[in-house]
Order: structure tokens, then sequence, then C-alpha cells
């Protein structure tokens, strides 16, 4: 059976201090998977991702974050995690997508492209047939 990582997320322990948990832990782990998915490398990168698609993380997971949390708030909730119980959330998410879908489920369409074809030869005619054959 397959769980979101914010279901799974949400059974990692907090270390944090009751007074420390302004924001909750599962929506900061899952906004830094999403931030470090589309490039962030940095926790004021990751903060800048979070800033910026903040509503449209909060309408996409129901969630209602009022405002990202400081790249230090960030850096000082993953330093606290439990390397292992983050590795078994990861773990379970994976299992539950070789599951595949439920019988009778759509399964969604996916598109293999060559990231070198489409990035280096995007002025050359005859190439471009090789990109739309993706």
């Amino acid at each position: 059976m397959s769980s979101t990582l914010l279901s799974l997320f949400s059974q990692i322990s907090d270390p944090r201090r009751d007074q420390g948990k302004i924001y909750p832990l599962a929506p900061v782990l899952l906004f830094t998977v999403l931030a470090m998915l589309a490039g962030a490398r940095s926790y004021r990168q990751v903060q800048a991702f979070i800033r910026t698609h903040l509503d449209r993380l909060n309408d996409g997971f129901d969630l209602s974050l009022r405002r990202a949390p400081a790249y230090s708030t960030v850096r000082f909730i993953l330093r606290g995690i439990d390397a292992e119980e983050m590795e078994r959330a990861f773990r379970d998410h994976a299992l539950g997508l070789a599951d595949g879908p439920a019988e009778g489920a759509a399964i969604p369409g996916a598109i293999a492209i060559d990231g070198k074809t489409w990035c280096c030869h995007v002025n050359v005619p005859e190439v471009a047939g090789s990109m739309i054959r993706a």
C-alpha cells in the first residue's frame, strides 16, 4: 500500500522541545525534499524555495503554514532528525511505489527525455525529430 511522504514523515519523531515546534516537522521535511529535487543545495536555497512556493505548497498538500521557516530553522530541524527514521520513511515510500497502481486504476503516462539531446541540439533541425520521439 502506497503512503504519501507527508504521512510517512509525520511518523518520524520530532526531537525539538514543545516550545521549539513553531513549524510542524513533516511539512518542513517534505518541502526540503521538494526543494532539493528542484536543485536546492543549501539551507538558504531550501528556505528560498519554500518562501517562493509556499502558497502553492500549502494548497497542494492541504497545509496552512503562514510563512517559510528561516534557513537556520531548517538547519536545526534537519540536524536533529534521526537518519535511520528518515531512511525508513524513504524505503517505505519506495516500497509503496513498487506495488504499482491498484487494479483498475489508470497508469500515469511517462516520457523519457535525453537531457543531452535536449540541451545541446535544440537549434539543429535534423535532431528535432529525436526530441519528438522521446
